[in-house]
């Protein structure tokens, strides 16, 4: 069902990231990844375009450029912060473009087996789902998280996700800190640490 909703709403081409389900995370972060793509978040552009007055239509978190969907999820500098820690642990290399779908479709043309494309864009949704969470941390209680805290966030909460969602393979912290990318196959009946 969720599939044929996807086919009518979003062209084939727009991205990797066309389908609600990821069975490895909670689908609530599927939706909001999918609103991402729609440009459906209420970033200030967005709310402005809709008639909301606002103070500033600058990013929160930065106060230099206006926000947009794909300033607030992929280059307002924290997020970028994010972004590349993100791609340093899994050891690929940065996509040169500006927007999240860059981000996701670099990820996924880099020799990646099956299991770690499903993997990986679980780790990128995941990684929305947080640089998202933490601009509304910014805008509802003027906190923010430092970027090492939100990657660490992200790798905990993936780990946790991950795991319970795996089918009963366990999967190792320390392993998943170090080289997360191996095929989910390899990290069966590996203690959980």
């Amino acid at each position: 069902m969720v599939s044929l909703i996807d086919d009518k709403l979003i062209p084939r081409e727009a991205s990797p990231m066309v389908t609600l389900r990821n069975n490895l995370i909670p689908q609530k972060v599927g939706i909001l990844v999918w609103r991402i793509q729609r440009k459906r978040i209420a970033v200030k552009e967005e709310l402005d375009k809709r008639g909301i007055d606002l103070d500033s239509l600058l990013c929160p978190l930065c106060n230099d450029v206006v926000e947009s969907v794909d300033h607030a999820i992929y280059s307002c500098k924290l997020a970028q912060e994010i972004w590349v820690g993100i791609y340093k642990w899994w050891d690929l290399p940065l996509p040169s473009g500006s927007n999240i779908e860059d981000a996701i479709k670099g990820g996924l043309s880099i020799g990646l087996n099956a299991s770690q494309r499903k993997t990986w864009q679980a780790i990128v949704w995941v990684t929305c789902y947080f640089i998202w969470k933490n601009r509304n941390q910014k805008v509802f209680r003027n906190e923010a998280w430092a970027s090492p805290k939100v990657i660490n966030k992200i790798q905990v909460k993936s780990l946790e996700w991950v795991k319970n969602r795996s089918r009963g393979r366990s999967v190792d912290w320390h392993q998943w800190l170090l080289k997360p990318n191996i095929p989910r196959g390899e990290h069966e009946n590996i203690d959980p640490g």
